[in-house]
């Protein structure tokens, strides 16, 4: 064995990435993987469950930038001013007398993907917080504020 070797596996559903400091490891756990599963090989990581990997002499560089574009598309802000920050300072959120948003579990999804965005966005997740408290009965006060951190 190797002195200081990595081999890491990733998996998810069908989805497979390997990763390490060593070629040899690494093409040797390919061709076992390959004998028992036949997998195929993608070549070099680029997208990954809505990530963006792009390697570069510096390191790695990850990012959600598809995933937001299509986030900001599917609720119609596409040609939308973007926001200097994701909550007005002093905006306090609460169980308002506000009218219930009509559409609550459009409202939930919307919170769920703007959580899963808080993984390369960290500014947007104490305000993405504040909102998922109120995915039980979301009012249109809630749903306005989600769609201003957007």
């Amino acid at each position: 064995m190797l002195s200081g070797l990595i081999a890491i596996i990733i998996v998810y559903v069908d989805d497979i990435i390997l990763a390490g400091n060593h070629l040899q490891e690494l093409n040797s756990i390919k061709h076992l993987l390959d004998s028992s599963f036949k997998i195929k090989d993608l070549g070099d990581l680029r997208f990954f469950l809505g990530f963006e990997i792009a390697r570069q002499q510096s390191g790695i560089s990850i990012n959600q930038r598809k995933y937001a574009l299509e986030l900001v598309s599917d609720v119609g802000l596409l040609r939308c001013k973007p926001s200097k920050t994701p909550m007005t300072f002093g905006t306090h959120l609460h169980q308002d007398p506000s009218p219930l948003y009509s559409d609550a579990p459009t409202y939930r999804r919307l919170i769920g993907r703007l959580i899963y965005l808080t993984n390369t966005r960290p500014d947007i997740t104490f305000v993405i917080n504040q909102l998922a408290q109120f995915m039980g009965t979301p009012t249109t006060t809630h749903h306005n504020a989600a769609l201003k951190v957007l």
